[in-house]
């Protein structure tokens, strides 16, 4: 029995693709989100601070995912991470005012006020790895 490669279910650059490694890159900021605000660190800093030092920590390794599970690694390295640092960087301040206001506008439970604004800014940042970080358009290319 012949079963599909990976690329042929899903290809490369895809929402989907990138949705798969974008939920294995959240939950890894949910982990170390959630470990942060469990310490000392949520009393002396606050919810923004804490929420901006996760999404830094867990940009770096998210990347690396993108780069080899996502799109390829056909780019030179130190444009991809450069390109997606900045990116990151975007997305980390944009996030991070709009989980602010989210929470300075609503009374809604933490982690959907965390799942909402993660799913928005998980398709900004999908286009923008796309299409300006790995310039990706196919395989065959």
């Amino acid at each position: 029995m012949n079963r599909p490669k990976v690329a042929e279910v899903l290809p490369r650059g895809t929402l989907q693709r990138f949705g798969i490694a974008g939920g294995f890159n959240t939950f890894l900021f949910w982990i170390i989100w959630e470990i942060l605000r469990s310490t000392a660190l949520l009393e002396l800093l606050n919810e923004t601070v804490i929420w901006s030092i996760s999404w830094a920590l867990s940009s770096i390794c998210a990347h690396f995912v993108h780069r080899i599970f996502t799109f390829d690694g056909r780019k030179n390295v130190k444009n991809t991470i450069l390109g997606a640092l900045s990116v990151y960087a975007f997305g980390m301040a944009g996030s991070t005012l709009s989980y602010d206001a989210l929470i300075s506008m609503t009374s809604a439970p933490i982690r959907l006020i965390f799942l909402v604004n993660m799913l928005c800014w998980g398709l900004f940042t999908w286009a923008t790895m796309r299409w300006f970080v790995f310039g990706y358009a196919s395989e065959e290319e």
